[in-house]
């Protein structure tokens, strides 16, 4: 049985992993804050010292001000040599720390790593004089585990959300740590399911839990920008797609090249633009595969462009393509969704679960060519119907996804779970508590 957290409260173990500090008198004492101090755990994050991640949690944390943030950056190093710990210089909200742990690949003492991990990060709160009310572990099977370790010592509670492109990696190849899993959400105090397609898969380890999970999207910078109905489709099927090209079997961009090649004997005049990076390996490792669809004059590749400008041009296309496997979430769903075109998603992964009860796109079984040609043959013959039925959903869409509602919902999980908490007293009382489906100004 894996045991709790032995004493966390000992000097540094190595020069490696020493913290780079300045003097702290820039750093307000968060024991005497006027808000809850909400402590993250997060392997996507921002920082100066890492490579680029998603802004998926620094979006939430820049859009609750109603709490104070502090948020522990974490990257894994699998050269103990090259661990760090430094406070980010830049960071756009809260305080954060970049932190680079000791973690081996393919997880590989996965809990000692974790174990490690947590006694850095309770010693850095002690010495920065930190007092957390909450933690928020943004991944169950990674960061849930080090939440699940730091939280009796800190006697506070911990919630976490559900990534499932990470969680899947522990569930399915590691089923010794199933039981730990299982002690983890049934510990936490509020489940966040970014992932909702990876409730049902928690659910057979970890029954009992739909009470305590909630939907928390990804927060999506636009709230709508949905045409009239029936408005600027195009005259000819003209579908986008919407990645990194890198990693396009990822992205089950293999499968859509061969998808689309077979719809487009049935729609002579479908095209599809391709937003993206890439590298020139795998920009000829594309060409090869859309020379064999044999619609190289088909799918034109538009390179990477501003942010604004990609979206600004959604509502001039079909519909968005993109059946990818294994994804966490997938914004450029929403972005599509918002915009006023239906999707093209897989089953299972992505977006899937949040669309529940709205018929505003297909969904596919992954690596299914046959069932991805027939998607788009549907998308394109009825796209006046698509896109109707698209606008016919925008108020759903925009309360389920916009910024606003989610942010308000999150906001009062969160209250609820503090205000059930003894500490719930110590800095001011109500903390302007609001329940969920209120609107945050």
């Amino acid at each position: 049985m894996v045991g709790r957290l032995p004493n966390l409260t000992g000097p540094e173990r190595a020069s490696s992993d020493r913290m780079q500090t300045a003097p702290p008198t820039d750093m307000p004492d968060t024991s005497r804050s006027t808000k809850p101090v909400v402590l993250h755990l997060s392997a996507d994050y921002p920082d100066s010292f890492r490579n680029r991640t998603t802004p998926a949690v620094q979006n939430l944390v820049v859009a609750t001000p109603c709490f104070e943030h502090v948020v522990i950056s974490l990257k894994r190093q699998a050269d103990p040599r090259k661990t760090y710990l430094h406070r980010e210089p830049k960071a756009a909200a809260g305080r954060v720390f970049a932190y680079g742990y000791w973690g081996l690949p393919l997880g590989v003492a996965h809990f000692a790593s974790m174990l490690i991990a947590a006694r850095r990060i309770q010693a850095l709160l002690v010495r920065e004089g930190i007092t957390p009310h909450i933690i928020h572990a943004h991944k169950l099977s990674f960061e849930g585990i080090i939440a699940w370790l730091l939280a009796p010592r800190l006697g506070v509670p911990y919630v976490v959300s559900l990534r499932g492109e990470a969680e899947t990696k522990i569930i399915r190849f590691k089923p010794t740590y199933r039981p730990l899993i299982r002690r983890v959400a049934h510990e936490a105090r509020a489940i966040f399911a970014v992932s909702m397609w990876f409730v049902s898969q928690l659910r057979t380890i970890a029954p009992s839990i739909d009470q305590k999970v909630s939907p928390l999207p990804n927060l999506v910078a636009i709230t709508r920008r949905s045409p009239q109905a029936g408005a600027s489709l195009p005259p000819t099927p003209r579908f986008v797609s919407i990645l990194d090209l890198n990693v396009y079997r990822k992205k089950g961009f293999h499968w859509l090249i061969a998808a689309f090649g077979i719809a487009a004997r049935q729609h002579p005049d479908a095209t599809l633009d391709v937003f993206g990076w890439s590298s020139p390996k795998v920009d000829s490792e594309i060409q090869q595969l859309v020379r064999a669809a044999g619609c190289g004059d088909r799918i034109r590749f538009r390179g990477t462009c501003p942010h604004a400008q990609v979206l600004a041009q959604l509502p001039q296309y079909t519909a968005l393509l993109l059946p990818s496997v294994n994804e966490t979430f997938g914004m450029v769903y929403l972005e599509a969704l918002l915009a006023g075109i239906p999707v093209l998603y897989t089953r299972d992964t992505g977006i899937d679960g949040h669309l529940d009860g709205l018929d505003v796109g297909i969904g596919v079984k992954a690596g299914d060519v046959d069932a991805i040609a027939a998607g788009i043959d549907d998308l394109a013959r009825n796209a006046s119907r698509w896109r109707e039925t698209v606008h016919r959903h925008a108020d759903d869409l925009v309360a389920r996804f916009d910024q606003g509602g989610v942010v308000a919902r999150y906001t009062g999980e969160m209250m609820a779970v503090l205000a059930q908490t003894p500490r719930g007293a110590d800095i001011g009382g109500t903390w302007n508590y609001q329940r969920p489906g209120a609107q945050v100004a």
